[in-house]
């Protein structure tokens, strides 16, 4: 294995998030940043999944639907980085991108042992890097998303699992376990996991099938454990968490439904993954199909779920990208003197890098705005947003602590109204939604200049501004 190497590929996806920044889906900051942030110190915005309501046992609506492993892990990081001295928004990013980056290396790892055993260590440093500039790995790897982290237990996993010819009990519990922690970090992996399984059954695996089913046993009274001290019951946020999403149908209610195709064209963001598929004819050993089975058991469950968003098709990306990849590889090396593998490889690759230019569903969102909140930060005592909502801000961590701060759309909204009369609001971010709607623009920035602000810097669509 050679890690040194596996390290730096892992380096991508976490430079990534920490210099680009924006965020891929509110998600990122109030389902993992900002809860951590309440239970390490007392403040941070704790959204409704996380708030349980008054006579919480008569409640109609799911509460508690979420466990809190990954938020009280990032709490230990954010406590113990207090006793560093360490507060600001930079090193507390920091601080919790350095077990991601560990965990994003264990996957690119498990890439590696995968293609090795299929094609050859030397091809698989080919189907390593190929994976680690996939753009939607890219843009998920570094991000603090429950989907960064599930899936990146699912490859490991699913990696310890995949070798038919020696899987040993400890590889295999191991496997389990790693499934497991999936499941933890993302309830919706559980459509990736259950049909892993039952194709151990149906390839006759039997006792990968008993040992893994131990692992994950394991993992599941963990997660009993959890929800036992923080929610006082036995698998209270995954029972709730069934119930919201699953069989009542509220997600779809709330956040709207969508027709069972609506994930087909995005699978295009596949593109050697599709042609390595292809070349699984001509190229048997490089097969995996419980990377396959896992991958496209996953598309149907989010396809016939009536709630859907481009995010829950990262899993099948990934899994289906890793599983086509080693025959992709093979045959480009195996006939690299060829026109058409001279043409196509390059091609196929560019295809693949081009998603980091074009427009597309799954880049990362209001890069700019994030970046100047997190510059303001620094010396900010207050801050007030301007044409965001509160799910679109950088919460209470990139304010950088406990800080009055609050969103608006206009002038005459009351946050701004506070923010002028308050001398603790020193700092604004101003977002515009480009020159077709520039006279709002104007009068907004002129709003803040009235009542004392200055423009500090303009970063794309983002304005800061102090007094």
């Amino acid at each position: 294995m050679p890690w040194l190497e596996v390290f730096g590929a892992a380096l991508v996806a976490l430079l990534h998030a920490l210099l680009l920044s924006g965020r891929l889906h509110p998600d990122e900051v109030y389902q993992s940043l900002e809860p951590a942030l309440n239970k390490a110190f007392g403040y941070g915005v704790m959204a409704w999944e996380w708030q349980v309501p008054p006579e919480a046992a008569r409640a109609v609506q799911p509460w508690g639907i979420r466990n809190w492993a990954v938020p009280t892990l990032f709490s230990w990081i954010f406590q113990a980085a207090h006793a560093l001295g360490v507060d600001s928004v930079w090193g507390r990013r920091i601080a919790v991108a350095l077990p991601q980056w560990a965990l994003h290396a264990a996957l690119l790892g498990a890439v590696w042992r995968f293609s090795a055993r299929r094609i050859g260590a030397s091809l698989a440093r080919g189907c390593l890097w190929l994976t680690a500039v996939y753009a939607p790995l890219v843009w998920f790897g570094g991000r603090t998303m429950s989907e960064s982290f599930s899936v990146a237990f699912l490859v490991w996993g699913l990696e310890r699992l995949d070798d038919e010819a020696d899987t040993r009990w400890h590889q295999a519990t191991l496997g389990g376990l790693l499934l497991g922690a999936a499941q933890i970090t993302r309830y919706g992996s559980a459509a990736v996991i259950l049909p892993a399984m039952v194709w151990l059954l149906v390839t006759r695996r039997w006792r990968t099938f008993g040992l893994a089913t131990g692992g994950g046993l394991i993992a599941a009274l963990v997660l009993g454990a959890i929800d036992l001290v923080t929610w006082g019951e036995w698998f209270h946020s995954f029972r709730a968490y069934v119930e919201y999403n699953v069989t009542s149908g509220k997600a779809a209610q709330s956040f709207g439904a969508s027709p069972f195709w609506y994930y087909s064209l995005r699978l295009f963001l596949a593109p050697w993954a599709v042609l390595g598929l292809i070349l699984w004819r001509w190229n048997k050993p490089a097969r995996s199909w419980l990377f396959v089975a896992a991958a496209l058991g996953y598309l149907a469950v989010i396809s016939w779920t009536s709630h859907k968003e481009d995010r829950f098709l990262y899993p099948t990306l990934v899994l289906l990208s890793i599983a086509g990849t080693p025959a992709f590889v093979e045959w480009c090396g195996r006939r690299r003197k060829d026109t058409v593998a001279k043409v196509l490889g390059p091609l196929a690759v560019a295809g693949g890098l081009a998603y980091f230019v074009f427009p597309n569903p799954f880049a990362p969102e209001r890069k700019e705005q994030f970046q100047l909140e997190r510059k303001a930060s620094a010396d900010a005592t207050g801050l007030v947003i301007m044409n965001e909502g509160l799910w679109g801000a950088g919460g209470f961590f990139y304010v950088g602590g406990n800080k009055p701060w609050c969103t608006c759309d206009f002038p005459h909204d009351g946050c701004f109204q506070l923010a002028a009369r308050d001398g603790r609001f020193n700092r604004a971010v101003y977002w515009s939604n480009g020159p077709a709607e520039a006279q709002r623009d104007q009068t907004s920035i002129a709003a803040f200049q009235a009542v004392g602000f200055r423009v500090v810097e303009t970063r794309g669509q983002a304005t800061l501004l102090a007094r």
